[in-house]
């Protein structure tokens, strides 16, 4: 099992203290270092009689009833809610281990998100998180405490009351193995992952390696060393297009009145992508 995961000391010890003790953490790291695989090798180490819930804070933000219905019908809870807290207790009442992971949490503080999701929701997921056999697993850019959290207009403290863990940077031989076990043309893996390390967004650019290389975007006339600078030239210049496209799509809607929102979701952006 161990060897199907990025980090593997890293995500068995989240297991292990946490997930089977019934605890609650934040974990936050920068984008694309693998949050969102740190995830998918985390249910591959739960039991089957483990609830383990994901919301995608990301596509759901801008709508709490949405919200609601995902958490019931993962659940195969049946009914009508107007409230999480109803669900959230329902959630908690189940049998066995409960692990409810809200992932991308920096979007329930995007201007564009219900207004529901408010100082009332946090204290809902922090009177879950109490609960027996339980473990709220929020995913985040940012240590969560360094978001604004508001009560009727105040900003105020965190109702959030977790554990921090950062995100671990991949090593080597993580990298390594990552690579060594999908990619099978015969490279120096090795000299790879050393390549690797320290690159801005790690996972997304072992990704994109395995990518180019299986639609054949590798060269065995050439060195790592030359492959590798290509590589990284193609995945900076899909960054780019990335970035162009949102610009792209987003300058229709310009106007005087808009032109203040589009330069905080740029400003934002970028700080993100730090």
């Amino acid at each position: 099992m161990n060897q199907q995961l990025l980090r593997p000391n890293f995500t068995t010890n989240i297991y292990e203290y946490y997930i089977k003790k019934g605890k609650s953490l934040n974990i936050f790291g920068a984008k694309g270092v693998g949050k969102s695989r740190f995830i998918e090798d985390l249910e591959l180490l739960v039991e089957d009689d483990t609830y383990f819930i994901i919301l995608n804070m990301r596509e759901l933000r801008t709508d709490y009833k949405k919200f609601i219905k995902r958490l019931a019908n993962e659940l195969s809870i049946k009914g009508s809610f107007k409230s999480v807290a109803l669900v959230l207790d329902k959630f908690a009442r189940k049998k066995g281990k409960k692990v409810l992971v809200i992932d991308h949490f920096e979007y329930l503080f995007e201007e564009n998100r219900d207004n529901s999701f408010n100082f009332d929701f946090f204290e809902h997921l922090n009177s879950f998180k109490n609960s027996e056999d339980v473990s709220l697993i929020v995913i985040s850019s940012l240590n969560y405490r360094n978001y604004h959290f508001y009560k009727n207009n105040k900003l105020t403290t965190s109702p959030l009351d977790i554990e921090l863990k950062q995100l671990t940077s991949l090593m080597q031989k993580e990298i390594e193995d990552e690579l060594s076990k999908i990619i099978v043309e015969p490279l120096d893996f090795k000299l790879l992952a050393t390549l690797i390390m320290g690159k801005k967004y790690p996972y997304s650019f072992i990704k994109h390696i395995i990518s180019e290389i299986e639609f054949g975007n590798y060269k065995n006339t050439l060195s790592v060393e030359k492959n590798f600078n290509n590589w990284q030239k193609s995945f900076q210049g899909n960054n780019k297009v990335l970035w162009h496209l949102w610009i792209l799509k987003h300058i229709k809607q310009l106007n005087p009145s808009s032109l203040k929102k589009l330069l905080k979701e740029v400003i934002g952006w970028f700080k993100k992508t730090d």
